[in-house]
């Protein structure tokens, strides 16, 4: 067995939610791994094979800067996890970079374990699936909430982008199998799992500059883009800041949902857009059954949250580099 305790994983948000025989499942696929203190753990851009328990010590977390130096971030510690993006998907990206300050022992756990066993349906990979979505939906909507106290601070700094006046457009009746089977959240889905997927959902044309939610709205309903683009966006003086463009195959309002809280920014139409709305407890239903499409619908969830938090690190790393102050040497 691991030397890796099971009561240990469970001091850590990421594996308290699992049962004790799923921990001690997932306790021996961890190895032992250490670092010198300035060593870099994670390096940003770099493939993403794994993600590290800290175990003792102290790890930087921080995007790199035009010209030098490390944008920081945040600070994490013993019981904390990092580079859990690497459990989301294969050739993604290290995000950001992750720097020992003093001597750090980890735990390491290799992606390709973790998704071996997803893909065999095992009950402790789907629940830590579900898991790593709420982490990462709850870091979106910390991420937003610390990138609009930025704005707040300066709110001259930044030119607000104003809402247009756009009539809608008149859209031609579609087949929705053709453009289901274009999207990420649905390739990998049997031609009648997309039709149930379809027919779960409602299909909404919508005009250009429609606001779906906004900041500090009830967060009852996702939406997934099939034709056109949303923003999200922050208030900022007389119109908006913009955060992120969704495009076609992801989905919008779901950081929200999952984190259980209001819309922690404003969703608006880019563009004359054609969305799929499910409400609160049919896309909860379909993301807990436990089965293949669940998984791969909870998959393609875990990708766009990770998309969305790595463009509002990309906005918050802009932000700072402007005020340089704020940024420390790697």
């Amino acid at each position: 067995m691991s030397l890796l305790s099971a009561a240990k994983l469970a001091d850590a948000p990421l594996f308290a939610g699992l049962a004790e025989a799923e921990r001690i499942e997932l306790a021996d696929a961890f190895v032992p791994r250490h670092f010198a203190d300035g060593e870099a753990i994670l390096i940003q851009n770099e493939r993403a094979e794994g993600l590290f328990l800290i175990d003792a010590g102290q790890v930087d977390i921080g995007k790199r800067l035009p010209g030098g130096g490390l944008a920081l971030l945040a600070k994490v510690g013993p019981g904390e996890v990092i580079g859990d993006m690497a459990l989301i998907g294969r050739d993604l990206k290290r995000s950001a970079m992750g720097i020992a300050r003093g001597p750090v022992a980890t735990w390491y756990l290799p992606a390709d374990q973790f998704r071996a066993a997803l893909s065999q349906l095992r009950p402790a990979s789907l629940q830590l699936q579900a898991e790593l979505g709420r982490l990462v939906a709850s870091r979106v909507v910390a991420k937003a909430s610390d990138i609009a106290a930025l704005l707040a601070e300066d709110p001259d700094a930044f030119m607000p982008r104003p809402q247009r006046a756009l009539p809608p457009v008149a859209e031609e009746a579609f087949s929705p199998e053709p453009f289901l089977a274009r999207l990420p959240c649905c390739a990998a889905m049997t031609p009648a799992q997309r039709l149930a997927f379809w027919d779960a959902g409602e299909r909404i044309d919508i005009a250009a500059d429609t606001d779906l939610a906004l900041v500090g709205g009830a967060s009852d309903r996702v939406w997934l883009v099939v034709r056109g683009a949303v923003r999200s966006a922050l208030p900022h003086g007389p119109g908006i800041y913009q955060l992120t463009v969704t495009g076609p195959g992801q989905l919008v309002g779901i950081a929200a949902l999952l984190a259980g809280g209001p819309h922690d920014r404003l969703l608006r139409t880019s563009e004359q857009a054609t969305l799929l709305a499910f409400d609160r407890a049919t896309f909860t239903e379909m993301m807990t059954t436990g089965d293949a499409l669940s998984r791969e619908l909870g998959a393609s969830v875990n990708a766009d949250l990770v998309t969305a938090l790595d463009a509002l690190d990309q906005v918050e790393a802009r932000i700072l580099a402007m005020r340089r102050d704020h940024a420390v040497a790697a």
